[in-house]
């Protein structure tokens, strides 16, 4: 059957446009597999797995839309941009991305444990981010049966405890816990029992909290309890300094703020938390770690 020019051209055109749709089904597919690979990131904000969520299942009513123009479908480069996709869409149903989920709801709970001192929760839901987070991290090597029992464990005492994508305040009902999760919370709550007297005296020799803030005339001071000022004017002394470290008059102005800064006491690295109050500054320096060699200086600011 001869074909004539107006139905030559007509095929090419239609060539063409199905080609273009292809080029547009490809271009979407592959701009959206990165954005699947976010579900796979152990440090995945709440803000990043809201964002994956929303644009995963968008780019596949699109995609949707394109598959239906004529000749895409059909196309044989159809398949190779559609694996993007797919990849993508896998991720949203993927352990690891439920997992991430509990992370992030576990990581705003404790947060708000932290605000009212619930160390119960506070170590709990700590504990059940770090595990989720380890899994996540350890998915894309495969899980054996130990991950696969660990990860229904973990999806487990989370459900036991309420846990959902927005904290809840504390209440009176408290499931069973493990064993090592109620030795950290009594460590907790023996330190927060010792910060109750304020700052911690900053010579070495010396346990008692409740040091006063103390300055030498140029600039601000160690906080030291009132027995070490008088050693730590004489060790001044003995190095050549002149021995005018005293207490602050009045104390600590009403209403300044604690910085707590926590460097690497091994390498590089440092990070500055902000509190209201001495307990809770004493109460975060001992408390946080954010280096396997932490150490830590507390300042008053403005």
């Amino acid at each position: 059957m001869t074909t004539t020019l107006a139905e030559w051209r007509a095929r090419a055109r239609a060539a063409r446009e199905a080609d273009r749709q292809v080029r547009r089904l490809y271009h979407l597919a592959y701009r959206v597999a990165p954005i699947g690979r976010i579900l796979t990131n152990p440090d995945a904000t709440a803000d990043d797995i809201a964002y994956a969520t929303t644009r995963i299942p968008r780019a596949s009513a699109a995609a949707a839309r394109l598959l239906t123009r004529p000749g895409v479908a059909e196309h044989p480069e159809t398949p190779y941009a559609l694996s993007f996709l797919t990849t993508a869409e896998h991720a949203l149903t993927a352990p690891s991305t439920q997992l991430l989920k509990t992370a992030n709801a576990a990581r705003a709970a404790a947060a708000a444990a932290s605000t009212n001192n619930d160390d119960l929760r506070c170590v709990l839901f700590g504990d059940i981010e770090d595990r989720c987070r380890y899994l996540v991290a350890a998915a894309p090597g495969g899980w054996t049966r130990h991950e696969h029992a660990a990860s229904e464990a973990v999806l487990d005492l989370a459900a036991r405890w309420g846990l959902s994508l927005s904290p809840r305040p504390a209440d009176d009902y408290q499931p069973s816990v493990p064993a090592y999760i109620a030795r950290e919370v009594a460590r907790r709550a023996g330190i927060r029992a010792r910060c109750a007297a304020g700052i911690r005296c900053t010579r070495t020799t010396c346990l008692a909290y409740g040091a006063v803030w103390t300055h030498d005339g140029t600039g601000q001071g160690p906080f030291l309890c009132s027995g070490c000022i008088p050693a730590a004017n004489a060790e001044r002394a003995a190095r050549g300094f002149a021995p005018t470290l005293r207490a602050v008059p009045g104390g600590v102005p009403a209403g300044a703020r604690y910085s707590v800064t926590f460097y690497n006491g091994s390498g590089s690295g440092r990070r500055t938390v902000s509190c209201t109050t001495p307990q809770e500054a004493q109460f975060t320096a001992e408390t946080v770690r954010p280096f396997n060699n932490t150490g830590y200086t507390i300042h008053v600011t403005s």
